[in-house]
């Protein structure tokens, strides 16, 4: 009988672990966006399954003072040097956190439901909803104030684009890049420029890479790029010796710098391996 129980917990184990294969991938997305006037700014995270939103967060944050019926409360280290230029008497601070101090005010101004209440309808009209429809209802409407029941926000709109944003932030493309620097001296100047659209990355060694030191990067480009972008890498040592690769695509990879004396006639200054220990 255990015999035969361990074998239908078996097939039960199997049986769910290729209904989890056969799931899209759950992927996760988050925007900072201006979201509500000008005084303040939206942090959303987006969590998506395939095409479907199946999770959001929304908060915002701005400067906050407190009053007779609450205290505000600054985001963490706000009491310390983060705080130190402050304006007088304000806070940086989280609406959701400070949702009775925050709903006080909109209550004056005729609000009949709290902040947190209203970001809360809005999640919930997010959810189990695609980016295309949330972009179709956005397009359809001046306003998704009354669309959305339970949120009375008059920017419920630039919300919901927040969301979408965020949403579509959960596709973006990244590359993470491991630099060892074995030219034998000091690399003043390392460079990405995207060979689509000429644009050149800061310097991202501002303060120099030593010889032998090891350095990580990471690139991005937004969901939906072509998949064949090309960027070329560039360097610069203190002796003025230069190398390049000119088509770098997005992946994760070691790139070692190589030394001039180590670059054979017609090679290229970089190899695609870390060095052995």
């Amino acid at each position: 009988m255990k015999k035969v129980f361990a074998i239908l917990m078996a097939a039960m184990m199997l049986f769910a672990a290729c209904a989890f294969a056969d799931e899209d991938p759950v992927r996760i997305g988050q925007a900072d966006y201006a979201a509500h006037g000008a005084g303040c700014f939206a942090v959303v995270t987006v969590v998506l399954q395939g095409d479907v939103i199946i999770a959001a967060k929304i908060d915002e944050f701005q400067f906050i003072s407190g009053s007779d019926y609450a205290e505000a409360v600054g985001v963490p280290n706000s009491d310390g040097s983060f705080g130190s230029n402050y304006p007088e008497g304000k806070v940086l601070g989280s609406k959701r956190a400070n949702n009775e101090l925050y709903s006080i005010n909109m209550m004056r101004a005729g609000s009949t439901v709290q902040i947190a209440a209203s970001y809360d309808a809005i999640e919930a009209f997010v959810t189990g909803k695609t980016v295309a429809e949330l972009e179709a209802a956005v397009a359809g409407s001046d306003s998704l104030t009354d669309a959305v029941s339970g949120a009375t926000l008059a920017d419920t709109t630039g919300y919901v684009c927040a969301v979408i944003a965020a949403a579509k932030n959960a596709d973006i493309q990244k590359g993470t890049y491991t630099f060892y620097n074995k030219t034998g001296e000091t690399v003043t100047e390392l460079y990405f420029t995207d060979n689509v659209t000429g644009e050149k990355s800061v310097n991202l060694v501002g303060a120099g890479l030593a010889a032998d030191a090891v350095y990580t990067v990471v690139r991005t480009l937004p969901g939906g790029e072509d998949g064949h972008h090309r960027f070329t890498l560039s360097f610069k040592t203190e002796s003025g010796y230069e190398g390049a690769f000119a088509t770098l695509s997005l992946e994760t990879v070691p790139m070692t710098l190589l030394a001039q004396a180590d670059v054979a006639t017609g090679a290229t200054q970089v190899t695609f391996f870390a060095p052995a220990e």
